[in-house]
């Protein structure tokens, strides 16, 4: 556990951190125009880490999300590839991930997307087995696991979106080893081109 980050300076420095730059992206928004459904989106966030309906909050961190999602494919739920990474700057887990995003609902101006990836992370496949037991602070187990998650945006124009993003990575149910998954959740900016 980092103590520096529960000293509460630093996590209020990286929630201003990003504040400002969801602010600049929001200043950078591009003129309204139209976006092929052969477009690809940049996206580009600003997520809490091991934040989420079942973190344990053994990991810190505001962490820099970025992701390529690639022209539909002509198949079922016309899925788009994605390839992205999750980066965290305070020595915890850091992840690249590969894998499909579904569109789920389309509204008006609404999005809802669902993906599913195989991602790779650099955190410990190993800890204190007495900690994992009583603490459930474990190792990850596996260098490579599942990872899946929601997406609600918005729309702004035909080419920008903000939305909101969770994921959470784990093989709990697929693979018997050490489990600690991890969860981010936070803000992303989308922009077709």
């Amino acid at each position: 556990m980092h103590t520096a980050a529960l000293s509460g300076a630093p996590i209020i420095k990286h929630r201003r951190l990003a504040a400002a730059i969801v602010l600049a992206a929001f200043a950078c928004l591009p003129p309204a125009s139209h976006a092929t459904d052969d477009s690809r989106v940049i996206a580009i966030g600003v997520l809490g880490h091991d934040q989420g309906p079942a973190s344990d909050h053994h990991e810190h961190g505001i962490d820099l999300n970025l992701e390529v999602q690639f022209a539909p494919l002509d198949f079922w739920g016309t899925p788009r590839p994605h390839l992205g990474a999750t980066l965290n700057f305070i020595g915890d887990t850091s992840v690249a991930y590969a894998g499909l995003t579904f569109p789920v609902y389309r509204h008006k101006n609404w999005l809802l997307d669902g993906f599913i990836s195989a991602v790779a992370h650099d955190g410990p496949l190993h800890k204190d087995r007495e900690g994992c037991r009583r603490d459930s602070d474990c190792g990850y187990g596996v260098r490579v696991m599942p990872r899946f998650g929601l997406e609600l945006g918005y729309r702004l124009n035909d080419k920008s979106a903000i939305s909101v993003f969770y994921d959470h990575m784990s093989h709990y149910w697929i693979i018997d080893a050490e489990n600690e998954g991890l969860e981010h959740t936070g803000l992303r900016y989308l922009f077709s081109f």
